[in-house]
């Protein structure tokens, strides 16, 4: 199943599709039933702010933002894109980068304030919308952030979609059952901003039939095409 985005309102999706439509992007399916963490850990996005230091060269310590493009603008080394990689792998990119004009960087970064998520919550939950949040969101508190699931949501079929940078669009079960949501990643997975988490009321039938129809309706999606 291929889905084509023509245009997306409200905000959500909005900083990666605006100005142009993409591709269509293919429909995949994943599992995060029995534990497998969506995201295993945060990755750098727009907003982002953290403190970048270096052992030996304290001139070139600082305290940087990322760009709405996922850049960073850096002594030394010009710009830099960081967006999508997670804090370890920032840090041995920008490493490597400064190591072509310093001897031994041993730069480090240590995160002082995260782009604000926005989530849509949608389903069987009591305040259905978007959920803004200053920190990272797993999909338990997103949707306790939502007002909480209403008696009878069906906690073990989750879902949760998104759109990687490469147009793909995965969709996810997630198995949260009773779970409360004490954060542990390894039950309750960490979300993205820009994530659409779905609470099925009861139990779905063909998953890709249902999105069919339910992406005619979500708000954020003025129009798409199935091919």
């Amino acid at each position: 199943m291929r889905i084509a985005w023509r245009a997306v309102i409200g905000g959500l999706w909005f900083g990666l599709l605006a100005a142009c439509t993409p591709a269509a992007p293919n429909l995949t399916a994943e599992t995060a039933s029995g534990g497998v963490p969506l995201t295993s850990e945060h990755v750098l996005a727009p907003g982002d702010e953290f403190e970048l230091r270096f052992a030996f060269y304290p001139d070139l310590n600082d305290r940087v933002l990322v760009g709405p493009d996922g850049r960073l603008s850096l002594q030394l080394i010009n710009t830099v894109a960081v967006g999508g990689l997670t804090v370890g792998e920032a840090t041995k990119l920008l490493n490597e980068r400064y190591a072509k004009v310093v001897r031994d960087p041993q730069a480090s970064i240590t995160m002082r304030t995260y782009a604000p998520e926005e989530i849509f919550v949608d389903g069987w939950v009591a305040n259905p919308g978007l959920v803004r949040s200053d920190v990272p969101l797993t999909v338990s508190r997103a949707i306790a952030q939502a007002g909480g699931a209403k008696s009878g949501a069906h906690m073990d079929d989750v879902l949760v979609l998104r759109r990687t940078q490469d147009g793909v669009v995965h969709y996810y079960q997630v198995a949260l059952g009773h779970y409360a949501g004490a954060g542990a990643s390894a039950e309750d997975p960490l979300l993205s901003s820009y994530d659409v988490v779905y609470v099925p009321q009861g139990v779905l039938g063909s998953i890709s039939d249902f999105l069919a129809n339910y992406l005619k309706n979500v708000p954020f999606y003025v129009n798409y095409t199935i091919q």
